[in-house]
């Protein structure tokens, strides 16, 4: 049960990122991570913004969440007849090596936008739609702060938006930032 003093104590931010573009590098907007340039959208920024605001004033923590691509769906590009050499050590190595540079990236991103916040940063492999909301439950979140994707109607249509599922099935409330601002 949510404390009435403070209703937005846990708050879980889930962050998409990839890798930056040249002229995202050289604007400025791309973190170093690990000798890589990392971009987050706007609409995440956003969404951490919002997020790190609401934990101020209700003196919450917030979780900064990274969903990784499960490489174990290998088969679904290679098939089940053909070996393609990785093995279940190598995959476990992937996913360990993914989620310490992600935590990593989620950590630098705190640093600018969480000061003065409690805050965790977390990751891992999966399904973007059923790891958020497994984190939310894990996390005991009272609000999900979630960034939309931006995709266009006809693409949502085909494909499901994550960000309506979370809503229609997470256990706490879900604030949406669109991915764009209007004019």
């Amino acid at each position: 049960m949510t404390d009435l003093k403070k209703p937005f104590a846990r708050i879980l931010v889930p962050i998409d990122f990839s890798s930056a573009a040249d002229d995202q590098i050289e604007s400025g907007h791309a973190i170093l991570v690990d000798n890589q340039y990392l971009d987050y959208a706007p609409a995440s920024r956003r969404a951490l913004e919002l997020a790190s605001n609401l934990a101020r004033l209700s003196g919450g923590t917030i979780c900064l969440f990274h969903v990784t691509p499960q490489l174990n769906y290998n088969t679904l590009y290679a098939g089940t007849s053909r070996n393609i050499g990785l093995s279940g050590d190598v995959i476990n190595e992937v996913h360990r090596v993914a989620c310490d540079t992600s935590v990593a990236a989620l950590r630098v991103l705190a640093g600018k936008a969480c000061e003065g916040i409690d805050y965790e940063c977390v990751a891992r492999p999966g399904v973007a739609l059923y790891a958020i909301l497994e984190e939310a439950e894990a996390f005991k979140a009272d609000m999900i702060v979630l960034a939309a994707s931006g995709r266009s109607r006809v693409a949502r249509f085909f494909v499901g938006s994550t960000a309506d599922r979370i809503i229609r099935q997470a256990g706490c409330p879900v604030v949406v930032i669109p991915a764009e601002v209007p004019a």
